[in-house]
């Protein structure tokens, strides 16, 4: 969040302190990330007509500081001055304005007018040197600062340093493909995109018909993440072995959220191994994970990270014998661990960020991610998902470790690669890793309640495309794996 703070006084009177607030505020580390200040005679544009910039440069502003001296300054055609005139146009809409009043023994007509109005509408502060007026602006820029905090969530808050400019084609489009509403899709031939970002979260409109992006929007649309200083790094690792020691591959990114997941899809997919360890299976991709429950993970680190804690990044890291995603900031109370998954009723720590992703096939089924992940991780034979909630919420998904575990329901999970085969061999397979069996011709036909010759048709064809093994008893023989 950047508060966009105007300068308000006599130019002339008060030149050093003008000055000495614009230096200070920009050298101070704090208040340089979170305030973009406004003195006329440093930060104005040289070509425009002074006017102009006053009147553009308060419009857009969040916070007014007025200093109040002995000299009213220039009056204007309706009967102002300049600084009166601001302070008009500041409060049309809205109501963060601070004062500062030098002590002084006489102050003209002018400026002890001004100075009773505004005390009927706001306190002020006095000072005397510029270092007390220092101290006391920087308090009211935090209060400032503070109230939009608690006004406004993270997500939500404009950055008033971006345009419709910064926003990536490419994040865009792969949005736009990602879209579950169809009329959302549409809007792209119909409305105009500032429109149709405002319309979804992703920023807003001015009153000068200027679109800003607001951070969430920012997360998912910006061509430069680290332009509006977001806390928003990713570290994808996989690891050899069962320590973060050796790294076979890496990628730490700032990309926006989309962006993200294509990243992210390709490097579990080079990083995760296809199981083949009986002549045949080899043809057979046999996922090492399940892939919608990684993603769902990686997905709720991204949407329920806390942005607000600085210095830290989303981890992904790959061992051979699991994967860790682990991302900063606990579960927002009154979540618990223990309460994962039991009540559906969604909990959001960033409501616009999860907003948007709801709109996608990425989040569809609201409130019901934690249920889904333990499902998943059950039909693939592995063991339930472990959730740490110290400092930072920790996702542990445990692998088969270099065994070959095949799936429940092999079918929806496993890709047979173009072998043709049909429901009964699928289910046939499944049973002989699952359960440990064996077929003969007979006990094939009674279970799926065919005829010999169908049930010795599709066990030669399994046999004959290296998927079982066989073995003849007296006159008969024994399909296995």
């Amino acid at each position: 969040m950047v508060v966009k703070v105007f300068i308000s006084s006599v130019q002339g009177e008060f030149s050093e302190e003008r000055e000495f607030l614009h230096e200070e505020i920009n050298n101070d580390q704090y208040f340089s990330r979170n305030v973009e200040l406004f003195v006329f005679e440093i930060d104005g544009a040289k070509t425009e007509a002074a006017n102009e910039v006053f009147l553009n440069e308060v419009e857009e502003a969040d916070v007014y500081i007025g200093l109040i001296g002995q000299h009213y300054g220039n009056i204007y055609d309706d009967g102002v001055s300049a600084t009166e005139y601001e302070y008009n146009t500041f409060i049309a809409d809205k109501h963060d304005a601070y004062f500062f009043v030098k002590d002084c023994d006489t102050r003209d007509e002018g400026s002890t007018r001004f100075l009773k109005r505004i005390e009927k509408v706001t306190k002020y502060d006095t000072f005397t040197t510029k270092e007390e007026l220092l101290d006391a602006v920087k308090n009211s820029l935090q209060d400032a600062i503070d109230k939009r905090l608690t006004r406004v969530a993270y997500d939500e808050q404009i950055l008033y340093n971006s345009s419709i400019d910064d926003v990536d084609a490419e994040a865009l489009e792969l949005f736009k493909n990602a879209l579950r509403d169809s009329r959302i899709k549409e809007l792209f031939d119909v409305r105009e995109l500032d429109k149709i970002l405002e319309y979804i979260g992703a920023g807003k409109i001015d009153h000068s018909g200027k679109f800003h992006l607001n951070k969430a929007g920012a997360l998912f649309f910006a061509k430069d993440i680290t332009k509006f200083d977001i806390e928003h790094e990713i570290k994808m690792v996989r690891f050899n072995g069962i320590e973060p020691l050796d790294i076979i591959d890496k990628l730490f990114s700032h990309e926006s959220f989309f962006k993200l997941i294509k990243d992210f899809d390709n490097f579990f997919e080079r990083n995760t191994r296809l199981g083949g360890t009986v002549k045949g299976w080899e043809r057979i991709s046999i996922p090492e994970y399940p892939i919608e429950a990684v993603r769902e993970a990686f997905i709720n680190a991204l949407a329920h990270r806390n942005y607000t804690l600085t210095g830290g990044a989303i981890t992904f890291y790959i061992y051979d014998d699991r994967i860790e995603i682990v991302s900063p900031g606990e579960l927002p109370s009154p979540l618990t661990v223990e309460t994962l998954g039991i009540d559906i009723v969604p909990m959001h720590r960033n409501k616009n960020i999860c907003g948007i992703f709801e709109k996608t096939k990425y989040m569809e089924h609201i409130g019901t991610g934690i249920t889904r992940m333990r499902r998943q991780m059950e039909e693939f034979n592995l063991p339930e998902p472990e959730f740490i909630n110290e400092g930072y919420f920790q996702v542990i998904l445990r692998g088969p470790n270099g065994k070959l575990i095949l799936p429940k329901n092999l079918g929806e999970h496993v890709n047979f690669n173009g072998l043709e085969l049909n429901e009964r061999q699928i289910s046939a397979l499944d049973k002989m890793f699952s359960e440990n069996i064996s077929f003969s011709h007979r006990s094939y036909a009674e279970l799926f309640n065919i005829s010999l010759t169908t049930s010795k048709r599709d066990l030669v064809d399994l046999f004959q495309k290296e998927l079982v093994n066989k073995k003849k008893i007296k006159n008969s023989y024994l399909y296995y794996i």
